[in-house]
């Protein structure tokens, strides 16, 4: 069964709501936004702590539950999307 998540986007201020499962990656959530938001530059997911989440874990694992409060911003390493 899956739950809502609120992600705000750093550089615009604009807040997004999902819903997600907890099996869902942080990558396939980190896609869905950059594709919504039509980003060009590599982003991150973070908690409100700045903690940067790994995109290779799933959001159960990652700590993020039902209503978490979580932060799209520029990967602080750089780059480009793939």
């Amino acid at each position: 069964m899956g739950y809502n998540i609120s992600v705000t986007h750093s550089t615009s201020g604009k807040e997004i709501v999902l819903e997600v499962e907890e099996t869902y990656t942080v990558a396939s959530v980190l896609e869905v936004l950059v594709e919504n938001l039509q980003l060009k530059d590599r982003f991150v997911l973070a908690t409100g702590d700045n903690r940067i989440l790994n995109p290779e874990i799933t959001l159960k694992e990652a700590g993020v539950a039902e209503n978490a409060q979580l932060i799209l911003m520029p990967d602080p390493t750089g780059g480009q999307a793939r």
